[in-house]
């Protein structure tokens, strides 16, 4: 039975979970979230498991109607949102708490103020198929989310299972949590931290320096597969010639024309460009929530500090895990 009707789909609204990893091999993409810190954080918030199926909203969010009620919890960019009760009156969604929303009521997304893509949790998880283990949509392979789509006006949403009880009053609870500042366009430039790529060395010296200190923008040629890169133009004394190699979300390749190209969520399991860093694990959250236009920098740090990193992310997470198990 359908908990939701989408009656404005946003710009790119897919459902995502945890994703499926392990079926590189055959030439399938991982997918899942683009930050996946903000699908962990909603579910938790919602009452779900950390990597269950819910809405992943970019830029622009959608319009849901909900035919019962539901316990929601919405973390990421912030899209402005708001509630439209079944009595007319109109109040804020707030991010970072769980929520209970009356059947009747209109969830409406705005557009990102800070960020790029925001996460929607519903209690239960949402429902679909299931293809190799996850229902994470991946639209240019096809695979499920919405019939392998984004959404769209009139689509129908389902739970994984039966929802759990709410009230049938409007519940917002008066704290939040929040695990990361969002960038805000134009303000700042991201650093993202990166390991040394296995061609990193092959970069003349003046590459060498851009590659550590230039600073690069999104291009307005990115998706859920990766980041094009303009800025400082990148060059090897000699190109290798390479097979198509293992690549991953946040291997950043350099294409023949000397930009960099930072591959994301739904990237290919390989690749045949020079491969100059890979963006740590702990920063891939931080690299998803970029839009075109935002400008970014590249350290580079060593294994042991990329693990330190991941260790300090997974900790934060388990103490709100802690937090919210004490209810």
């Amino acid at each position: 039975m359908s908990v939701a009707t989408v009656l404005r789909a946003g710009m790119l609204t897919t459902v995502q979970d945890g994703g499926r990893p392990g079926y590189g091999h055959v030439g399938v993409s991982a997918s899942g979230p683009m930050d996946p810190l903000g699908l962990r954080l909603a579910n938790l918030l919602a009452g779900n498991r950390e990597n269950a199926a819910a809405l992943e909203l970019t830029l622009v969010g959608p319009a849901l109607l909900w035919h019962r009620s539901v316990r929601l919890a919405v973390a990421g960019a912030n899209m402005s949102a708001c509630i439209r009760l079944p009595d007319g009156s109109e109040v804020e969604l707030p991010c970072g708490c769980p929520v209970e929303v009356p059947a009747g009521s209109v969830t409406d997304f705005g557009e990102s103020l800070q960020g790029c893509r925001s996460y929607l949790a519903v209690r239960g998880g949402l429902g679909g198929a299931v293809v190799l283990g996850s229902r994470s949509a991946q639209p240019r392979s096809g695979f499920p989310g919405v019939c392998g789509r984004r959404l769209e006006r009139g689509d129908e949403l389902e739970l994984c299972g039966e929802p759990a009880e709410c009230s049938d009053e409007l519940v917002v609870p008066r704290w939040f949590v929040r695990l990361w500042d969002l960038p805000v366009r134009g303000l700042e430039t991201q650093v993202l931290r990166c390991l040394p790529g296995l061609h990193l060395a092959q970069l003349d010296s003046c590459s060498m320096d851009w590659f550590g200190n230039g600073a690069f923008e999104l291009s307005s040629d990115c998706d859920r597969m990766g980041y094009r890169l303009t800025g400082p133009v990148l060059s090897m004394p000699t190109v290798p010639q390479l097979r198509s190699e293992a690549v991953v979300p946040g291997t950043l390749q350099l294409s023949p024309d000397g930009r960099l190209l930072l591959l994301m969520a739904d990237c290919a399991p390989t690749g045949g460009y020079p491969r100059v860093g890979h963006v740590i694990t702990a920063d891939l959250p931080k690299a998803g929530q970029l839009r075109p236009g935002d400008g970014v920098r590249f350290r580079l740090v060593s294994m042991e500090q990329a693990d330190q990193a991941l260790a300090e992310q997974e900790r934060t997470i388990a103490a709100v895990r802690a937090v919210l198990a004490c209810g």
